[in-house]
C-alpha cells in the first residue's frame, strides 16, 4: 500500500474493491471465500498511536451485540490502521437519500442504536464518529454501528473542521475535543433528527465558513421536530442539549424511553370491531402522526447561501386575455415624444421596429445593428457567469430583453417580454473518485454552461465550461460538496437540482 489513495494489501483479502470513500474508507473483499468488509483509516500513524488503536480494536472485537458491526481482525499495514468486518448492503445515509423513516420506524431504529451504544460504552469504548454514514445495514435490514474512531479522531479528522461528521459532533467536542459517552448521545440525537427531517440539527449552510457554523452549533438551539409527538420530540431535544449534564444520563435510559415510544398506540390505529355497525364509523381521535413514510425534503437553499449565484427564473406565460373585437386599422402618427410601438416576439426572433423610429446610440455615438446587440448580449451572459464566482453579483446573468436597447432613452417605457423555458438540463449523479469528481449532464448542445461547486465551510465557486456537458472537479478527500449546473441560451437561464456527495446536506 503505497499511499492512502492506493488499494490496500490487506492480509488474507483478495479482490479488494473500494465501495465507500470518506473516513474510514470501506472496501469489499473476499476473505477465505466469503465476502467481507474492510475499514481502512487513510492516515499513517506512529508506533504509540498504533498501539492505542490496537488496544481499542481488541476491546471492540470482544463486543458481541446484534447492533454493533463485528470485528474479526484488526491491524496496521504500511502504517495504516484497518479493521475487517462482515459485508454490509449499504448505510443509513444512503437509504435516507431516497426515503425518510416514519415516527414509528424512527423509534425502533433509535432504540436499536441506543442499545448498540450501551454495549460499546459498557466495554469502555466511545464511538466518537456516529453519523448516518457510520450506521451500516445488513441484508435483513438490521442496523449496526460501525466506523468507530478508536482513538484516531485527532489523526483522521472525524471531528475536524469541514468533515462530514462535524454536522453530528457535540458542542463540547467542537469546543475542546472532549469525547465521552454523553458526546455519543448527542450524536445519536443528531442522527435521529436527520432520519426524520432529512438534515441534521443546525446543518451547515453551503457557503458558510466552518467558524460560522461552529458558532451556531455552540449558541443556537436546534429546531424542534413538530412532526413527532411531544414525548418523542422531547427525547431528541434532551439528547441535543448543549450542556452534557442536561442530556439523558445513559444509552440504556435512551433505549428504554424509545422502546416505550415504539409500542402501541404509536402510531394511532383505527380500532377494528368484530361486528361493524351499519352506520358510518367515527373518525379516530388522532394521537400522533401517521406511520406513512415522509417525503424527501427539498434541498439547497440559496436564500441562506449568500454566495451562490442565483439563476433568474423565466417568467411564466400568463393566460392570454379574450380577443378584442376587430377595429379598423389606425395609421400610427410619428411624434418625437411618442415611443415606438413594441410587441412581444418569440424567442430567437428579431424585435419588430417601426420605420423612422430612432436607434439607441452606442457609447461612440453610432447606431448599433440588431446583430451586434445580440452578440453583445450573449457575451454579457458569459461574462456575468464568471463574475458570479467572486460573489460580487447576486444573479446568474443580467440580460437586456429582446427589443430593448443597451441604453434606452429616458422617455422610453420599459418594454415587457414574456418568455417560457425553452430547454431543460439534468445533472447526473456525481462520480466521486476521492480526489476528484466527474460531473456530466444532459442538455442542448448550443447553450453555455456554468458548473457551481459548493464546498462545506467555504464560499461557493463557479466554473464556465461553455458548451461542454461534462467536467472534472478537483475535491478534497473526505470533505462534503454540492454541485449544480446553470445554463443559458441568451434568453432563458435555468439551474439544475443540486447533487451532493459524501452525505452533504444542501439546503434549497
Amino acid at each position: 500500500m503505497a499511499g492512502p489513495d492506493s488499494v490496500p494489501a490487506l492480509p488474507g483479502c483478495t479482490d479488494v474493491v473500494l465501495v465507500r470513500s470518506g473516513i474510514p474508507r470501506v472496501y469489499r473483499c473476499l476473505r477465505q471465500g466469503t465476502a467481507a468488509g474492510a475499514l481502512v483509516y487513510p492516515v499513517r500513524v506512529d508506533t504509540s498511536t498504533a498501539a492505542a488503536f490496537g488496544k481499542q480494536a481488541k476491546a471492540l472485537q470482544g463486543v458481541d451485540h446484534p447492533h454493533v458491526a463485528p470485528v474479526v481482525e484488526s491491524g496496521v499495514v504500511d502504517g495504516f490502521p484497518y479493521l475487517i468486518s462482515i459485508a454490509d448492503t449499504g448505510t443509513l445515509a444512503e437509504q435516507l437519500r431516497s426515503q425518510l423513516l416514519s415516527p414509528a420506524e424512527l423509534a425502533v431504529l433509535g432504540r436499536q442504536l441506543a442499545e448498540g451504544l450501551a454495549a460499546l460504552h459498557g466495554a469502555g469504548l466511545v464511538h466518537g464518529g456516529l453519523t448516518p454514514g457510520a450506521v451500516v445495514l445488513l441484508p435483513d435490514g438490521r442496523p449496526q454501528l460501525s466506523a468507530l474512531t478508536l482513538g484516531l479522531g485527532q489523526h483522521t479528522g472525524h471531528a475536524a473542521l469541514n468533515s462530514p461528521s462535524q454536522l453530528y459532533v457535540a458542542p463540547e467536542t467542537l469546543r475542546d475535543g472532549t469525547l465521552t459517552a454523553s458526546s455519543d448521545l448527542y450524536a445519536l440525537g443528531a442522527v435521529l433528527h436527520a432520519t426524520i427531517s432529512g438534515k441534521p440539527p443546525l446543518a451547515a449552510r453551503m457557503g458558510e465558513t466552518a467558524g460560522e457554523h461552529i458558532l451556531r452549533v455552540l449558541n443556537e438551539p436546534p429546531e424542534r421536530l413538530d412532526v413527532l409527538p411531544d414525548a418523542f420530540a422531547e427525547v431528541i431535544a434532551r439528547l441535543l442539549e448543549k450542556d452534557p449534564a442536561k442530556r439523558l444520563v445513559s444509552a440504556e435510559v435512551v433505549a428504554a424511553a424509545l422502546a416505550a415510544l415504539a409500542t402501541p398506540p404509536m402510531p394511532s390505529v383505527r380500532p377494528v370491531t368484530a361486528t361493524p355497525a351499519p352506520a358510518a364509523p367515527k373518525a379516530p381521535v388522532p394521537s400522533g402522526p401517521k406511520a406513512a413514510p415522509l417525503p424527501r425534503p427539498a434541498v439547497m437553499s440559496r436564500a441562506l447561501l449568500r454566495s451562490w449565484p442565483t439563476a433568474q427564473q423565466p417568467a411564466t406565460t400568463p393566460t392570454p386575455p379574450p380577443p378584442a373585437p376587430p377595429a379598423a386599422p389606425v395609421q400610427p402618427v410619428a411624434s418625437p415624444a411618442a415611443p415606438a410601438p413594441t410587441t412581444a416576439s418569440a424567442p430567437g426572433a428579431p424585435a419588430p421596429t417601426t420605420p423612422g423610429a430612432p436607434t439607441a446610440p452606442t457609447p461612440q455615438g453610432h447606431s448599433a445593428p440588431a446583430s451586434v446587440a445580440s452578440k453583445r448580449r450573449n457575451w454579457l451572459l458569459v461574462a456575468a457567469s464568471v463574475v458570479a464566482a467572486a460573489a460580487v453579483i447576486t444573479t446568474f446573468a443580467v440580460v437586456n430583453r429582446r427589443g430593448q436597447t443597451d441604453t434606452p432613452p429616458l422617455s422610453a417605457p420599459t418594454p415587457t417580454t414574456v418568455s417560457t423555458p425553452a430547454f431543460a438540463v439534468t445533472l447526473n449523479p456525481p462520480a466521486d473518485h476521492s480526489t476528484y469528481v466527474d460531473l456530466s449532464w444532459s442538455g442542448p448542445p448550443d447553450v453555455n454552461y456554468v458548473v457551481v461547486v459548493a464546498q462545506a465551510g467555504k464560499r461557493a465557486d463557479t466554473k464556465l465550461v461553455y458548451k461542454r456537458t461534462k467536467d472534472r472537479v478537483a475535491v478534497v478527500p473526505g470533505i462534503q460538496y454540492c454541485f449544480a449546473v446553470q445554463a443559458t441560451d441568451g434568453v432563458n437561464q435555468i439551474e439544475t437540482d443540486p447533487r451532493p456527495i459524501r452525505d452533504a446536506q444542501c439546503e434549497r
